[in-house]
This record gives structure tokens, sequence and C-alpha cells, in this order.
């Protein structure tokens, strides 16, 4: 009897002396399709001899390590596994080729051998994304804007898996949510991916600007495995006037000086230029009025010379049949 209690109490205390512990694994949140994927499963046996690690996606086995068996490296068939033995071990899983359907919840389950039989499982979560084939396009933003305009436009970031999360920044800092406007993804038609879009929408202030430009950037970005961005320069656009014709040969200018306003170089108002042009136009037209008053006195003098001349010749004719 006391030869049985021995044995007993032997074998309670050579568990808790050598015993399976600190398993933890290392699996990536996130991963590309098609890419090579590396799942570790860390654990110290502290003495004891290792039994088996399996791998299990969801519920289902799909990899097993018994060091004492022959083979100590089994797979089993599960759709959108595929592992790389070369690279697979005890303490490593390596898969390839991941898709969509690789996506899940793995499981590291590793046992102690005699006399423990101490088990401990230890799970992770790896998504698979499908990332835009192009950088974020921004539209709806001109390259020049004045202050106090209203500056609209969206970015859109291509079709993905999932939807990529976007981001807006001016002059390199995070917009204010208040002047950004999610819209709803939209899904394709032949797939699952989807395309999302943020709007951006503030009045452009003189802060804005620095040195005469403002820049506004889009950032796309999915998880920790994909992150591109597309910016905008936007120029600062004042009014500026454009020099008049000082001559009369010039005077044709005119008309078009209006229609040739560029509000770039300088800060006068475009009411100050209508009455730039306004006076300059008067002026014109009085100049305009003078010479074609003297040339209506020329026309007229001309007239009465060709006149004179006509009816000389005339009463000459007359004066000469009478002598006949």
């Amino acid at each position: 009897m006391d030869i049985i209690n021995i044995l007993i109490t032997f074998l309670l205390i050579i568990p808790a002396i050598h015993s399976l512990r600190d398993v933890r694994v290392k699996i990536p949140s996130a991963v590309r399709k098609s890419d090579t994927v590396v799942l570790n499963c860390y654990y110290d046996m502290e003495g004891d001899s290792l039994y088996s690690v399996k791998w299990y996606k969801g519920r289902r086995e799909f990899y097993r390590y018994s060091p004492k068996e022959n083979p100590a490296m089994k797979t089993f068939p599960i759709p959108g596994i595929h592992v790389l033995q070369s690279a697979s071990n005890e303490s490593q899983l390596t898969l390839t080729s991941v898709t969509a359907v690789t996506s899940g919840k793995y499981s590291c389950e590793v046992s102690a051998d005699f006399p423990s039989f101490h088990t401990m499982i230890v799970s992770g979560d790896m998504e698979v994304v499908e990332v835009p084939l192009t950088s974020p396009a921004i539209h709806g933003i001109r390259s020049r804007y004045k202050l106090g305009d209203i500056v609209r436009g969206n970015c859109t970031s291509r079709l993905s898996r999932p939807a990529a999360n976007l981001t807006w920044t001016i002059n390199d800092i995070p917009a204010n949510p208040p002047i950004t406007k999610p819209h709803k993804p939209i899904k394709s038609n032949k797939n699952d991916l989807e395309a999302s879009t943020l709007g951006l929408h503030f009045v452009v202030n003189s802060q804005h600007f620095i040195n005469g430009r403002l820049k506004v950037k889009c950032i796309a970005r999915i998880h920790d495995v994909y992150q591109q961005s597309n910016e905008r320069f936007i120029e600062e656009e004042r009014p500026r006037v454009t020099s008049l014709a000082s001559s009369n040969h010039n005077h044709h200018n005119i008309g078009l000086s209006y229609n040739n306003y560029n509000p770039d170089d300088n800060d006068i108002d475009k009411d100050t230029y209508l009455d730039n042009i306004k006076g300059d136009a008067s002026s014109l037209n009085a100049g305009s009025m003078q010479t074609c008053h003297s040339s209506l006195v020329v026309l007229t003098i001309s007239t009465s010379l060709i006149l004179f001349n006509y009816l000389f010749k005339f009463n000459y004719a007359l004066t000469r049949l009478d002598s006949s």
C-alpha cells in the first residue's frame, strides 16, 4: 500500500516539475493575396518531451508534427490551404499562394509526451486582402482658388478587399472630420471587391496658403500591408490689372481688356479695374470724335472743289457754243 501511495505522489509531482508552458503564436493579422505566409508556434517544454504540434483552421486539423512518428509531418487537405512542407517544422508553418479562402482563425495545439500529456492551444486570426491596382484618385479639385472659395472634391480608392480606409490631409495636417464626407462603398458586380470614396469640403482662408500654395493629400490604407497616396497643389488666385492702350492706334485692345482680366498678379479689385477701363475708354472716344470731325471737314472741302471745277468746265463749253 505504501508503494502505491509513493507512486501516485511521484506521478503528481513530476508534471509540476516538468510541464509545458508559455505557448504563443505569431500569426500576421493581414497578408496580401498570393503571398507566402509564415505562422509560428512557440512553446517551452520545461524538460518535457514533445508529443505533437497540430495546426487547425477553425475546427479542422490540417497540419501535424509528431517527432516520434514516421513520417513526422502530416498534412490534411482543406480548401485554400497549401502547406510548404520543406519550410515547415515543429515551430514553423509555411503557407503558399494564399487566397480569400485562406482567411480565418488559426490555432496551434501543443501536447507533451508521457507522463504529463499536458496540452495547450493558442489562436489568432489572419485575413487575406486584395489591394487596389492603382493609387487613390482625386477628382473635382481645381488648380487655383481665391480666398473665400469653397474647395469640393472626392478621393476614390479602386476595388479591393476589404475597402480601403481613406483619410485627407491639408498641408500634411489631418483634416477635421466635419469637413470630410464618407460615401458608401461601391461593390463590384463580378466579385466581392469594393471601392471606397471620401469627400472633402472646406472654405479657403489665408491660413491655408503657405507662400501662395496649398497642398491637399489623400491616403489609402488597408491594415499594415497597403498604403498609397495622391496629392494636389493649389495656387492662390489673386486679381490682376492688364495694361490699357495709351494711343489711338492701339484702341482696339479696349474691347478685349475685360475678357483678358486675370486675377493673379496683384490685389486690385474688379470694380477698380472696370472704373479704369471706363475712364480710358471715355478719353479714347473723345479723341475719336475729334478725328471724325476733322475728316468730315476735309471731305466737304474736297467735294466742293470737284463740283466747282465741273461747273467751270460746263460754263466754258456753253460760251463757245454761243460764239459759234
